[in-house]
Order: C-alpha cells, then sequence, then structure tokens
C-alpha cells in the first residue's frame, strides 16, 4: 500500500507568492497613468466637437448662409466644456479635467506653454469654414502635449498643423 500525499510544500507555496507579488510590480508600473487617458479622452471630445460645430454649420446653409456656428471651450472648476452653438441650436459636453490646460494660437513655431490659453471661440461661416480662414493650432498642454489643428477650410485633426 502507497500511503504518500501529493500536494504542494508550504516552501513551494511562499516561493510561487513572491514570484507573482515581484512580476505583478513590474506588470503595474508598465501601465499607462490616469493623465494620458484623460488627456486622450479631451482631445477626442475637442475633435468631435469641431466636426459637430462644422456639420451644423454646414446643414444650417439653407436657413441662413450669414449665420455663424461656433464652438466654445472653457475650463469651469474641474471639466472641460464644449458648447456648440448654431442659432438656438446648442449641443454641450463635459470633460473631466485634471492637470490639463488647453493652449490655442495661430504662431507654429513656439512651445505650446507659450499659446494663448482657454477660453477659446471657433467660428464657422455657412460653409462649414473656418473664420477668419487661417489655421488654428490647439493644444493640450499636459504631462505629454497633443497637438489638435483645426484647418482654415474647417478639418479637425490630431497632428501639428502646416503653415
Amino acid at each position: 500500500m502507497n500511503n504518500s500525499q501529493q500536494g504542494f510544500t508550504l516552501i513551494e507555496l511562499v516561493t510561487v507568492i513572491i514570484l507573482l507579488g515581484i512580476l505583478s510590480s513590474f506588470a503595474v508600473s508598465r501601465l499607462p497613468s490616469s493623465q494620458s487617458y484623460s488627456t486622450s479622452i479631451i482631445t477626442s471630445q475637442l475633435i468631435a466637437s469641431v466636426r459637430l460645430a462644422q456639420q451644423t454649420a454646414l446643414s444650417r446653409t439653407s436657413v441662413d448662409i450669414d449665420e455663424h456656428t461656433q464652438l466654445n471651450v472653457n475650463g469651469d472648476g474641474g471639466s472641460w466644456r464644449l458648447i456648440v452653438s448654431s442659432g438656438s441650436l446648442n449641443y454641450s459636453a463635459e470633460v473631466g479635467r485634471e492637470d490639463e490646460q488647453i493652449r490655442f494660437g495661430s504662431d507654429f513655431s513656439t512651445n505650446c506653454s507659450a499659446l494663448e490659453a482657454v477660453p477659446l471661440t471657433v467660428t464657422f461661416d455657412g460653409e462649414g469654414n473656418r473664420v477668419p480662414a487661417k489655421n488654428l493650432r490647439v493644444c493640450i498642454d499636459s504631462a505629454t502635449d497633443i497637438e489638435v489643428c483645426i484647418s482654415s477650410s474647417g478639418y479637425a485633426y490630431e497632428g501639428r498643423c502646416i503653415p
């Protein structure tokens, strides 16, 4: 008769737990911070709001071609407010804010920190073009600066503007 028991010894279990602890500490340090998620969310919402404002301006051409559509970006306490307004229509979005700053300007050679801070107003004419008709550089100034370009034709994209 064979009475040997099978299983793990206490030393083997402790060794495995210690190894898992060491491996998990390395894995946690590789995860991105919440700051990078917040900056990405603000960037995506800004681009979506610019595109909504442009589409709203294009859709209103039959009503009044001289009526302008605006996107207003304001920082209220712990959040960013993005408001698209055209006549009596108003759409708004609110995005949580950590340490980011939104800065903008037409100077393409300076650092983001040298640009003007919000509030920001972007105006579109009845054909969806930006008023005035020139590129606008928008920086989400945080640990990792992200640039958004709003072209003179009103199209917004992530990346540097071509002067």
